[in-house]
């Protein structure tokens, strides 16, 4: 049993009580919805619209217009002095539950089952303004389960998007019990149709940076290995990401078919004119996960982990997850000796960040971390990269939508898509802070109460 295991077990008819309070919001038959007199940001990028009227019907939004729209049966909203805009979208998460260890284990990470450890953090997604996210890395057995969970309604989460366990080569990195291995072609297209049989939602491949400071270079895909993989999922209607931190393992996984990259900014020098237009040519988006890294290296301050007094981690941490984060957690990062180095790292993350925005790369935000909160941690460091809060908008959303390669449905907020958006009290495009202040979340056309969540906040009540 895992630390986390014995809070929930405690916990359980709490849970259950609440879960079954809160499922009548969750997978049940939609009310159709009409937002009046609302400011509008849509998630493309375009100016505010003032005075919108948005009508959702069932699942999807059916109609968005500055003249009256009537209700019919319709729950009416009044947006009056609010606004209006799409499900926030982490690009790249890991959900709690399926793994045991320090994340610096890395291939010495235990596979778990643990679908309690995860339900509370799925909740303190959505009520961060998460509809969707990307678990970019999981044990199968337990991320495919929650997927299905989050699909049938039964559980209170965001769209549940994965990539399964991640594609590496023995003794990679990332080359844990529950990675594909590359070897062989043929040996790996059976791992891969295997694969596939789980229906994933995108490929995940890590690749490893150059040896460095005398190191020892790490075993990692070759060029052949990156173009086989990718050719193949791509006929079968997949898209794959990668792990690459560097600009020379990104533009290897660029030029052999990857459509997507993760962490390929964190380190390494500034980045080159020539792989800026290649990402902006190719439409490759980068998901940007600084939150990840940033908050390690925060650990080398005194108070570097002032950020959990913050209202929202207060809301949904319980007293084992403050234990966790300022007790095992950061010993074992301390332990492992990365905090400083990663401190030291920020500035030149944060200006390769703006060198992307600049440059016209779609940029999407993800955070590498397992609770909601952090979602806006991330948001903020983009901003303190010089990101303004309108283009965040757009980060946050659409872009996320894009990457995964779901952009026909979710992203943003117009005709026909799904009915995922946050009801704000404050100007997301006058403040970053201001995409905290939630009202209301709707998912799937269906308004989310969150008072009734099985969360913190709501059990002091």
């Amino acid at each position: 049993m895992t630390r986390f295991s014995k809070s929930f077990a405690l916990r359980g008819l709490v849970s259950a009580f609440a879960l079954a309070c809160t499922l009548n919001f969750i997978g049940t038959a939609n009310a159709d919805i009409l937002i009046k007199n609302v400011t509008l940001y849509d998630g493309t990028g375009k100016a505010p619209v003032k005075a919108a009227n948005i009508l959702v019907k069932g699942e999807r939004i059916a109609q968005i217009s500055t003249s009256t729209i009537q209700p019919g049966t319709a729950t009416v909203i009044d947006g009056t002095g609010k606004f209006v805009m799409p499900g926030l979208i982490d690009s790249h998460i890991h959900v709690r539950g399926g793994q045991g260890g320090p994340v610096f284990a890395g291939n010495n990470r235990t596979p778990i089952n643990e679908p309690e450890a995860a339900k509370p953090t799925l909740v303190g997604f959505i009520y961060s303004g998460v509809t969707a996210m990307l678990d970019s890395a999981n044990n199968e057995p337990f991320i495919y389960p929650m997927r299905d969970l989050e699909r049938a309604g039964k559980i209170v989460s965001p769209r549940l998007f994965v990539v399964g366990g991640a594609i590496s080569v023995p003794d990679g990195t990332g080359a844990g019990p529950t990675a594909l291995k590359v070897t062989t072609w043929d040996e790996a297209r059976k791992g891969l149709d295997d694969k596939f049989t789980r229906k994933p939602d995108m490929l995940k491949m890590i690749l490893t940076e150059p040896a460095a400071e005398g190191k020892k270079q790490t075993p990692s895909l070759t060029s052949e290995q990156i173009k086989n993989v990718t050719d193949y999922a791509r006929q079968h209607g997949l898209r794959v990401t990668a792990h690459a931190m560097v600009e020379t393992t990104s533009t290897q996984a660029i030029t052999n078919g990857v459509a997507a990259l993760a962490h390929s900014v964190l380190r390494g020098p500034p980045l080159t004119d020539a792989y800026l237009k290649m990402l902006v040519e190719r439409k490759i988006p980068v998901s940007t996960t600084t939150v990840g890294f940033a908050t390690i290296g925060k650990l080398a301050d005194e108070n570097g982990m002032a950020y959990l007094d913050d209202r929202l981690f207060k809301d949904t941490f319980t007293a084992d997850d403050f234990a966790a984060a300022r007790g095992t957690e950061r010993d074992n990062y301390i332990k492992f000796g990365v905090t400083a180095s990663f401190k030291a790292g920020e500035a030149q993350a944060l200006a390769n960040i703006k060198k992307l925005y600049d440059a016209g790369v779609i940029l999407t935000s993800g955070t590498d971390k397992a609770q909601g909160p952090y979602i806006h941690m991330e948001l903020a460091f983009l901003n303190k990269a010089g990101i303004p809060a309108p283009a965040l908008i757009r980060i946050g959303t659409l872009n996320g939508a894009i990457y995964m390669g779901q952009e026909k449905d979710i992203g943003s907020v117009e005709t026909g898509k799904y009915a995922d958006l946050l009801l704000l009290h404050a100007d997301p495009g006058a403040g970053v802070k201001n995409f905290q202040t939630i009202d209301e979340v709707i998912k799937s056309g269906q308004r989310i109460d969150l008072a009734k969540l099985d969360l913190p906040v709501n059990h002091k009540k």
